[in-house]
């Protein structure tokens, strides 16, 4: 189970758990290929002591009278090699032939470790190597850890027999293993003490690099719930500086949101206040007039307020749901047919055309015109014409909102039409009209929330200047686009009019 790190003490705690494991295998690595290079140096100081006496040896044999092999001044020799240091030494030298049919000991102990094989070719014994080929290995006498060096000469008698001399000379080798094991302590506690040295300074090297942070931290913590200023980035550190340019940033963004909410409310309480006071004002009136036909007029205008009050407050209702951002499983879950939306919209509001004498058509994504028949319903059962990625509640209230702009703005008379046609990836949903339009320099403009034109104003003066805002934000909800495009213009006498184009992303077929 991986510890818990206090949150306080976080970073270098978790600098430490990553630096102190690597600092340990590297010191004791180190130490290791310290020990390995020591012994190695100690082995070549042995093999060079051990070598000399071999070569002494070698030097000093002689034959005899008699044709015989032996040494001269053996005494001499091993005396030599006793006084070079204290530890026990052992010398042994045995000819014989090679087949080993004779052989003689010269000198020493009859049972010796020999080599295993010719260093030069590993095939073959060693007994049967060249002459002056000589070995260093390790062995064990007496039940001692020794160092060997092993040294052979190939000599030929009178007779022209060939004598093969083995001469070994060994001294214990406990000594290289103490002082391997004490170099190896020393190291560790040394690199002990330097690990201890790094994890300090590493404590304190990262508690003063958070010492501008905690600064930072303090000046967050000291601030007042409405201060939503940049917060300052001298002092700090360059690793840090993007999350708090991140955290400015979201400040940014979080001024900009009580901006807006701020001019939402102040709008939403004018445009709601206008009725009202218009109400109250009625109210009173009617309480004077003693005329009953003069009160009824009055009431009448104050259903009509009430009306446009009602609708003012849905719209805000509708905005505020609108600019709510979709979750995921909101969106993988919301399919709907953009073209049986469309149709139920233009069901919907064809009385409030008819009672402006308005032609109010509809083309469906199969190019099939619609004729006003109310009765026609479509198949449930049959597959979607235009499936698109979104809710349907959510579609239909965006479609009603341009529905009833392009009603509102298009003069008795006028021409409407909504179309729905697939476009690659796309569903497209137009909205057209042959009324007054917008400019182009005016069409950004006009998506601003309670944001009416000087020519919108005279034509609809009960409007409340949402229609657009609540259409695009149910549009950007669903990751698509609602563009404004010159209208339909061909009876020259309504004026340029205006398309409302709505593109919503296509969704996949169902399997």
């Amino acid at each position: 189970m991986r510890p818990r790190l206090r949150s306080s003490n976080g970073l270098r705690l978790r600098l430490l758990w990553v630096l102190v494991p690597v600092l340990m295998g590297l010191l004791v690595l180190d130490s290791w290929r310290d020990s390995v290079s020591l012994a190695r140096e100690l082995e070549r100081a042995y093999d060079q002591s051990l070598l000399e006496p071999a070569q002494a040896l070698s030097d000093n044999l002689r034959w005899d009278n008699d044709g015989q092999l032996s040494l001269d001044e053996p005494l001499h020799i091993i005396s030599m090699f006793e006084v070079l240091s204290s530890r026990r030494k052992f010398l042994r030298v045995q000819l014989q032939t090679p087949d080993g049919t004779q052989q003689r000991l010269l000198l020493g102990a009859a049972e010796f470790p020999e080599p295993a094989h010719d260093p030069a070719d590993p095939s073959r014994p060693f007994r049967a190597a060249d002459d002056g080929t000589r070995v260093s290995y390790a062995a064990e006498v007496d039940h001692q850890p020794v160092r060997v060096l092993a040294l052979l000469r190939v000599l030929h008698d009178q007779s022209g027999q060939e004598w093969r001399v083995l001469i070994q000379t060994a001294q214990t080798s406990a000594g290289i293993e103490r002082t391997v094991r004490s170099l190896m302590w020393d190291s560790l506690l040394r690199d002990g003490r330097t690990l201890l040295v790094l994890v300090l300074v590493v404590w304190l090297g990262v508690a003063w690099g958070l010492r501008p942070l905690q600064a930072l931290r303090r000046a967050v913590q000291q601030r007042r719930s409405e201060d939503l200023q940049p917060l300052a980035t001298e002092a700090v550190p360059g690793e840090v500086r993007p999350l708090v340019d991140a955290m400015n940033l979201h400040l940014a963004q979080q001024r900009d949101a009580l901006a807006q909410q701020r001019q939402f409310l102040a709008d939403a309480s004018h445009q709601l206040r206008t009725p009202l006071a218009i109400l109250s004002t009625q109210a009173g009136y009617a309480l004077r007039e003693t005329d009953p036909d003069a009160v009824q007029a009055t009431l009448r205008s104050m259903l009509q307020q009430l009306q446009r009050g009602r609708r003012v407050s849905e719209q805000l209702l509708a905005l505020a749901h609108a600019s709510q951002p979709a979750s995921p499983q909101a969106l993988d879950g919301a399919v709907c047919d953009a073209n049986a939306v469309a149709r139920e919209v233009v069901l919907a509001y064809l009385p409030l055309a008819l009672d402006k004498q308005q032609d109010l058509g509809w083309t469906d994504v199969r190019g099939q015109d619609f004729e006003g028949d109310a009765e026609g319903e479509t198949d449930p059962g049959a597959a979607m014409a235009a499936p698109v990625q979104a809710a349907a509640t959510a579609v239909y209230e965006l479609l009603a909102n341009l529905v009833h702009n392009a009603i509102a703005y298009t003069p008795a008379g006028g021409r409407i039409n909504v179309s729905v046609q697939r476009e690659g990836a796309w569903v497209e949903i137009r909205v057209q009209d042959n009324g007054p339009g917008i400019a182009p320099e005016d069409r950004e403009r006009a998506f601003a929330r309670f944001s009416r034109l000087q020519a919108d104003a005279a034509l609809a003066p009960g409007g409340s200047g949402l229609g657009l805002a609540i259409a695009r934000a149910y549009v950007q909800r669903f990751h698509g686009d609602l563009l404004l495009q010159d209208g339909d213009a061909s009876d020259g006498a309504a004026g340029r009019g205006l398309t409302a184009v709505v593109r919503l992303p296509l969704a996949p077929d169902p399997a």
